[in-house]
């Protein structure tokens, strides 16, 4: 029971937010190692395009 004056809020339904992360996460965990390896370097080279703003050229 609320105070009388003061408001219940409301807020967004976000089961389907926390769903589709609980999958993202299952899958990230089913890939090997190297595949995970290969998505650090990716990442890596968006940090590295964002802070420079140049392409990183692999070697």
């Amino acid at each position: 029971m609320m105070p009388k004056g003061v408001e219940h809020k409301k807020y967004p339904n976000i089961s389907e937010l926390i769903r589709k992360k609980e999958e993202h996460r299952r899958f990230l965990a089913s890939l090997s190692f190297e595949e995970k390896i290969e998505i650090v370097f990716k990442l890596k080279e968006r940090r590295d395009f964002i802070k420079t703003g140049k392409v990183v050229k692999k070697v």
